[in-house]
């Protein structure tokens, strides 16, 4: 399992969360107005000296399914160009509920 993190400008949110759901994502954790600076872009302050910003979205996903989500990523990356978006993919695993109380 992997968690899929993206980051984005809020100018492509709809298009990205068209992409989630017309594709294999069957949940999310979003967050809106997200602020920061990448290291190929100016800041996101949300501010008048650094308007905008941006959106995150996490997803948790079964191997199974990352070829469909991989697919729609790389068509909605193409549209968006690389500053647009960033994605990382991290391996993750679920915390059983038992181990939380011990």
């Amino acid at each position: 399992m992997k968690l899929y993190l993206l980051i984005y400008d809020v100018d492509f949110d709809e298009e990205v969360m068209e992409m989630l759901a017309q594709c294999c994502v069957t949940g999310f954790t979003k967050w809106d107005r997200v602020l920061g600076k990448g290291a190929r872009s100016e800041p996101k302050m949300d501010d008048a000296v650094w308007p905008g910003f941006n959106c995150a979205v996490a997803i948790a996903m079964e191997e199974k399914n990352e070829p469909i989500f991989k697919k729609a990523l790389r068509v909605t990356c193409s549209r968006l160009g690389e500053s647009g978006i960033k994605i990382y993919e991290l391996p993750i695993k679920e915390v059983d509920l038992v181990e939380c109380r011990d």
